[in-house]
């Protein structure tokens, strides 16, 4: 246990657990809950008082979820799609959804675990209540009198194949009011009233721990050294000096001690230094470059462990430009498509929560009343997210979608989709905007997109012949 208290004591000082092998410290998170607490606590504390750990925290849920995943109905009859899509936007919209959707990914990062609690929200405009309230790794609690043959560890319980049954949060009745004592101060949720995610998977069971543990360990350094750093410019700005000391006059052949303290001046004598001495500048110590550098590569630290670039985690694109940004960007891509893939079946049982209810609620589908007892019990959907991979040049963009379009190598719906956007409700709109046929509207937007490809093209020829004559004549 050696090592274990260890560990402990180096997580709650300011200095890091670096001197512990990595297996030891994985061990320790995983089979032992005080280890476990201990880090999710650290991490609660490094969000609420570390802009640059909470930067990324906040960037997951943005940058994953965005607003809300946008609902496209995939059913044969048009009158279906348009009602479905368009009640669930309003839902949303009106209940938060969205909010608790990017609270859940931001909690999975946080403390390892998201776990939305529905409930019936008072005041809203929407027919349908639900609503979601989001909790983590660290509301949960095991009951008191729960028995270990219960396979319940720290507020989860686990089935035969070690997989999550139940969640027992901690009861904020009994935690905020005065209310009689009782053994169990915790509520009890079965994975079915509820939705859940978390990353936090090892030994083929879920093990709630922050994403970013990898990277704790730098953090108190960061903390340490901006306090130097600032204690250092704070000295640098009073004009700091210091009295250097002749070595041949204060030496020990001399037998003369160094002065100490203040040096006392006989009344009326012209103030000067005591002899041997003489006054002296500090040492600037680190250049601000340095700094600089320093901070970004301890702050990129926490970023590195979810593949997010530095210029996002730091919120500075100084030293970035178009080339490097679309090298540093692709992994940070990757790893939002995967997060939407790994969260589509928890917002798809969100959807699947409402969509129950809708049909069961007066006010809902107004515009397909008369067919709301047909709609079907199933509806098949899919979601699409902006694509936060793209170039950051208007026009090459446009030349991009207008090739691609020409060549067959993408569709309208594939490049709306890539916006956010609901490809067939757009279509729509534009056609019926300008009176034409949804396929006609559609031949007209990629000739369009030709010609803007063509003219583009053509511009950049000519810049690129003026710029010639410009060199020649120079």
């Amino acid at each position: 246990m050696k090592w274990f208290k260890h560990l402990l004591s180096r997580i709650n000082r300011p200095t890091p657990y670096n001197q512990l092998p990595p297996e030891k410290v994985r061990a320790a998170l995983v089979k032992n809950p005080w280890a476990r607490k201990q880090i999710i606590k650290f991490s609660l504390d490094e969000y609420e008082i570390n802009p640059y750990y909470a930067s990324v925290i906040n960037n997951l849920g943005l940058h994953t979820l965005g607003p809300s995943p946008n609902l496209i109905g995939l059913s044969k009859n048009k009158q279906f799609n348009d009602a479905v899509e368009d009640e669930y936007s309003n839902w949303v919209s009106d209940n938060s959804v969205g909010f608790a959707f990017r609270k859940m990914r931001e909690m999975a990062a946080l403390t390892g675990l998201g776990v939305g609690i529905p409930f019936k929200k008072t005041y809203t405009l929407n027919p349908v209540e639900l609503s979601y309230k989001v909790f983590g790794t660290h509301n949960l609690k095991t009951p008191v009198d729960a028995d270990p043959s219960d396979r319940i560890i720290d507020g989860i319980q686990y089935d035969s194949n070690w997989e999550p049954e139940r969640f027992f949060l901690v009861d904020q009745d009994k935690e905020y009011l005065h209310v009689p004592y009782t053994a169990n101060d915790t509520k009890e949720y079965t994975v079915e009233e509820c939705v859940y995610w978390s990353r936090g998977y090892s030994d083929g069971r879920m093990s709630p721990i922050p994403e970013c543990t990898a990277a704790f360990q730098t953090y108190p350094f960061i903390r340490r050294f901006l306090q130097a750093v600032v204690e250092g410019e704070e000295m640098k700005a009073s004009h700091p000096m210091a009295l250097e000391v002749d070595a041949t006059v204060y030496s020990v052949a001399n037998k003369r001690d160094p002065p100490k303290g203040q040096f006392n001046y006989e009344p009326r004598t012209i103030k000067t230094l005591p002899p041997g001495t003489k006054l002296t500048g500090m040492p600037p110590g680190m250049s601000g470059t340095e700094q600089t550098r320093l901070i970004r590569l301890f702050a990129s630290a926490c970023a590195l462990t979810v593949n997010m670039p530095a210029n996002i985690a730091l919120a500075d694109s100084a030293d970035s430009n178009m080339s490097s940004a679309q090298v540093d960007i692709q992994p940070w891509a990757n790893k939002i498509a995967v997060d939407r893939f790994d969260l589509e079946p928890t917002i798809r049982r969100v959807f699947r929560e409402w969509y129950s209810l809708a049909l069961l609620r007066d006010g809902v589908f107004n515009q397909a009343s008369m067919l709301r007892r047909t709609f079907p019990q199933t509806f098949p959907h899919t979601y699409v997210y902006v694509d936060i991979h793209s170039h950051p040049d208007p026009t090459k963009r446009a030349n991009a979608r207008a090739i691609d379009l020409k060549s067959g190598a993408t569709t309208l719906a594939h490049i709306y989709s890539q916006l956010g956007l609901n490809g067939r409700r757009q279509l729509e709109k534009g056609a019926e905007l300008l009176g034409l046929s949804v396929e006609d509207y559609q031949q007209l937007l990629i000739s369009n997109w030709g010609n803007i490809h063509d003219n583009s093209a053509q511009s950049s020829r000519e810049d690129e012949d003026e710029g010639s004559r410009v060199r020649d004549r120079t």
